[in-house]
């Protein structure tokens, strides 16, 4: 810090030494002293401190998806103070960082290169040590809530999915990755709406009568907008036995009703099924340690129906599916495929470059498949569909699906807290990323003209027999989707016009998918308008 006097309003200010920091002076009266270091909080240590933001700025610098400037991203993290102490202002000019406090200007700091993370760990430090000597909220602020608005300040800069959890945040993470207090609903936030995707069966939820599409509009009396997604399932998570109230919105409804659950210990089931005529119906809600295994035993429960015929396809729905594992995702595909990549990952670290390839065995004996999408589809059960797809195993029917293809990777730092950062993009056997663009059906039931025609399914189906435009995607456009590595906002914007995001869930696309598998020609034609030429990929 360069030496600076001057007079702040007749306040007398003086700093202890740091490495490279020199003395924060504003000398205006001899009555004034050091403010005594051990009056300084125990809980912030530069001991204690420096390997937490090391540890951090590496990870970031050498694991995000993207190249970083780690000497911006520290700037905007220390920005996040002012959440503490609105007085403090931290900004970068040239090449130096500068600290204030209201009007009064403290001093700056020489700025380190731009990727010597080492050095902006030390400088963040200092920072923060010589803030509270100026600042009481930051003196008297915890370490971990210090920790917390920086690193979230630095990872709101980078994407939507990488994020900071405290070593509070961190220690619940882990203890419920094996099983949680909950009411059994699985929900996306957007635009400060908690829209429930999923009840599942078996749950709370489930036994209190609550809906897919539902809105949630309180918390146990408490508005939800504002809050992350993070925020409402911790909030909506607790003590098993104990009791939560959500107030519901229902169908866009101008009125609401509140309704009290008790919390369970949520197993997570994610795959149910059912007989519907001669064709077998799967459903899966999400992908947890057990999908693919129960997946598997369902198949296996129809394998005598399949062999004697009295199953002649499988319609596998994942409309409103969000996701989950990877690993489970890639064995789901697997049990359906016999040959070639099912995802590949990419990223700038050498470990994000993966691929997954399929096994030998086909547990649904190549039956004539239907897999069912819409615009709650994502991430995990998006993989699933766009491996299908383009093996040409499937007709994936529905509405383009959400476009959330990126793997997130976490570390655990030195105070316990855990970053997780975007680190790879998922991308199709065919070469496409999912990420944005999401999987194009190749029946769209989104379209107005379908939607809102008010055809019967009889006439839905002959417009599939003469192949209409507006129902079957054309091999053009398929050529066009796969040839998108990494789209640009408007080719993403132009190429997902084809085919609209639909959420709701309807069973138009149930009764198409069986009338399509009960005619093979149509089937096939289907079938063979979206496989691509991926050889043995």
């Amino acid at each position: 810090m360069q030496l600076i006097e001057r007079n702040f309003m007749g306040i007398g200010l003086f700093s202890r030494q740091t490495k490279g920091f020199g003395a924060l002076l504003a000398l205006v009266s001899s009555a004034c002293a050091f403010l005594p270091v051990e009056e300084i909080s125990p809980h912030f240590t530069e001991r204690d401190a420096t390997p937490v933001f090391s540890a951090g700025y590496s990870y970031i610098s050498e694991r995000f998806i993207e190249n970083v400037n780690i000497g911006d991203l520290t700037v905007n993290g220390l920005e996040g103070l002012t959440a503490i102490d609105p007085q403090l202002d931290v900004s970068r000019n040239g090449d130096y960082v500068n600290l204030s406090l209201g009007n009064s200007f403290l001093g700056s700091m020489p700025a380190p290169s731009d990727n010597d993370t080492e050095a902006w760990a030390d400088l963040t430090v200092e920072m923060i040590e010589n803030s509270r000597i100026v600042s009481t909220p930051l003196l008297e602020m915890q370490a971990e809530d210090i920790y917390s608005n920086i690193f979230q300040n630095m990872v709101a800069e980078l994407d939507g999915f990488s994020r900071y959890a405290s070593a509070i945040e961190a220690r619940r993470n882990r203890a419920t990755r094996d099983g949680f207090g909950g009411i059994g609903v699985q929900i996306l936030v957007d635009a400060d709406e908690v829209l429930v995707v999923s009840v599942l069966p078996g749950t709370p939820a489930e036994e209190k009568e609550l809906q897919d599409n539902d809105r949630i509009t309180h918390i146990d009396d408490e508005p939800v907008a504002g809050l992350t997604i993070r925020d409402v399932v911790s909030r909506l998570r607790g003590k098993i036995g104990s009791d939560v109230t959500v107030t519901i919105n229902r169908d866009d409804s101008d009125s609401t009703f509140s309704v009290t659950l008790s919390r369970r210990l949520i197993v997570g089931v994610t795959v149910t099924h059912k007989i519907m005529d001669d064709l077998g119906y799967i459903r899966i809600t999400s992908f947890n340690k057990r999908t693919s295994k129960s997946l598997k035993n369902v198949l296996a429960e129809m394998e005598p129906a399949i062999e004697t015929g009295e199953i002649k396809g499988i319609i596998l729905d994942l409309r409103s599916n969000p996701g989950g594992l990877l690993d489970q995702a890639v064995e789901v595909a697997d049990l359906f495929l016999t040959k070639g990549t099912i995802v590949s990952t990419n990223g700038r670290h050498p470990d994000s470059n993966q691929s997954f390839f399929a096994g030998e065995d086909d547990k649904a004996q190549n039956f004539p498949l239907a897999v069912l999408i819409n615009g709650n589809t994502a991430s995990a059960a998006e993989i699933v569909a766009a491996a299908l797809q383009d093996h040409g195993r499937a007709v994936v029917m529905g509405s383009n699906s959400y476009g959330k293809g990126t793997v997130q990777n976490v570390i655990t730092l030195p105070n316990n807290g855990e970053l997780t950062l975007t680190w790879s993009r998922f991308h199709a056997p065919s070469g496409y990323t999912l990420h944005d663009l999401g999987v194009l059906p190749t029946i769209c039931t989104s379209r107005e003209n379908i939607d809102n025609a008010g055809k019967e399914n009889a006439e839905f189906v002959r417009r599939l027999k003469k192949l209409h435009a507006g129902v079957v995607v054309s091999e053009a456009v398929f050529s066009q989707w796969r040839a998108e590595k990494l789209p640009n906002k408007e080719s993403i914007e132009k190429l997902r016009a084809i085919c609209p995001s639909r959420k709701k869930t309807s069973d138009q696309d149930i009764d198409v998918a069986k009338q399509l598998l009960s005619e093979p020609t149509i089937y096939n034609r289907a079938m063979n308008l979206s496989f691509p030429a991926i050889a043995n990929r």
